[in-house]
């Protein structure tokens, strides 16, 4: 071990199994934090850690006494910001400063620098006590999400005075900083812009619609089950959208980077919600090198490195589409008929998120998604075909061997 370099990696998610088995073959030897006893990565790992992937000093303190030459995570905004410290107390080798990584885990320094830089998006104000609402600065619908959190955790679309109040206090409660955004809600397609900032220029990779989640009405989560690829985009929406990437990169000074930004594309413009200088979780890295023959995680390793990304976008000729199975709560035990389907070859691919004996509540955020499919075809309508059959054919059971597959989120499909 003394003769390999020394990786740190951030994060134990599922998508970082894929990040540590690149860094290896890199010759690095790879030392695994996680605050959790199992996380996905630790499988591949050479030595796992118990410590927070958030406590800044700590990670400083480890990284300077096991000599690292390199602290990473690609796909964990407050991690990055980690990564971002330790490596300028260090020395080492990073992507952006340290200042840029707060301004991007910041909703409300975000924002503030959108428009400072004509970057389109909705009017916002930000409060760390529901006394202390700027009411003049709020218009219905709105949406109250923490100013810090991961995972889409308490974002939620509020119509009126009592809502705002209540979940701008479960927002602070939940926030790092105990602060809250509120901003106004555009009505639209959601989409999600996949980037890269190069010396040649940036580079448009892919671009995807959001799949929302089935509402009654009063269901105040604003979630998706997946993603359409490319996204039904007219040339103008399309020349906005790479106009609005180059802004975000001049913005933030992005040089030599991956990032996303997820947008609204409303009836007078594309309006942006947030962004990010890494590459996204769960199944992206899986599509953009599948169906863009784009390695994000190699581009992303670059990055860190300090290595030139070059890159240019694959123009798509068929479309597809990822497909997340949410389960009730309860205890996951197996996904049931999902590989059958796989084999079959009518699924593209499939993946289980879970490990036996997981538990899961009843927030629909990203990290209680249990399972995900992705399927191809020649229209947009042959995907929504298939992703029916499929919905209907898969179970997710319990350990007592119920089917709690939550059907009722997939009713508008």
């Amino acid at each position: 071990m003394n003769e390999q370099k020394l990786a740190i990696v951030l994060g134990g998610t599922s998508p970082h199994v894929l990040l540590v088995n690149k860094l290896k073959e890199r010759g690095y030897y790879v030392l695994l934090i996680d605050y959790l006893e199992n996380p996905p990565a630790k499988k591949v790992a050479d030595e796992h850690l118990r410590e927070s992937t958030l406590d800044q000093d700590k990670v400083l303190e480890i990284a300077k006494e096991r000599k690292a030459d390199l602290v990473i995570s690609t796909c964990i905004d407050q991690a990055n910001s980690v990564c971002c410290y330790v490596a300028e107390k260090l020395g080492l080798p990073h992507p952006y400063s340290y200042k840029t990584s707060l301004e991007v885990t910041d909703k409300g320094l975000m924002k503030r620098i959108f428009v400072e830089n004509g970057i389109p998006t909705s009017n916002y104000t930000t409060t760390e006590s529901v006394d202390s609402i700027d009411w003049n600065l709020v218009q219905y619908p709105a949406v109250v999400k923490p100013v810090d959190c991961n995972s889409s955790k308490g974002v939620r679309r509020v119509d009126s005075d009592e809502e705002t109040r209540l979940r701008v206090a479960e927002a602070i409660e939940m926030s790092r900083t105990k602060t809250a955004i509120i901003e106004g809600f555009n009505s639209g397609a959601e989409i999600q812009v996949d980037c890269v900032s190069t010396q040649s220029g940036v580079k448009v990779m892919m671009t995807r619609q959001k799949q929302k989640i089935a509402s009654d009405g009063n269901d105040m989560v604003l979630q998706s089950y997946g993603s359409v690829f490319p996204a039904p985009l007219s040339d103008e929406f399309k020349r906005q959208a790479q106009e609005i990437a180059e802004k975000i990169a001049n913005a933030f000074k992005l040089e030599n980077t991956p990032f996303f930004y997820q947008a609204i594309v409303t009836e007078t413009g594309i309006k942006v919600l947030e962004f990010a200088p890494r590459i996204g979780g769960g199944l992206s890295y899986h599509v953009l090198k599948s169906f863009g023959d784009y390695d994000a995680v190699e581009c992303a390793i670059d990055s860190f490195l300090g290595k030139t990304i070059v890159v240019e976008p694959k123009e798509q000729t068929r479309f597809h589409s990822t497909n997340l199975l949410y389960m009730r709560p309860g205890v996951f035990d197996s996904v049931v008929g999902l590989e059958e389907l796989h084999q079959k070859g009518f699924v593209t691919d499939c993946f289980v998120m879970k490990s036996k004996g997981c538990k899961i509540d009843s927030d629909m955020r990203s990290s209680n998604r249990v399972a995900a499919f992705i399927v191809e075809g020649e229209s947009y309508e042959e995907l929504k075909q298939k992703a029916r059959k499929t919905f209907a054919s898969v179970e997710i059971r319990d350990i007592q061997g119920n089917d709690l597959l939550n059907r009722e989120i997939y009713s508008n499909l």
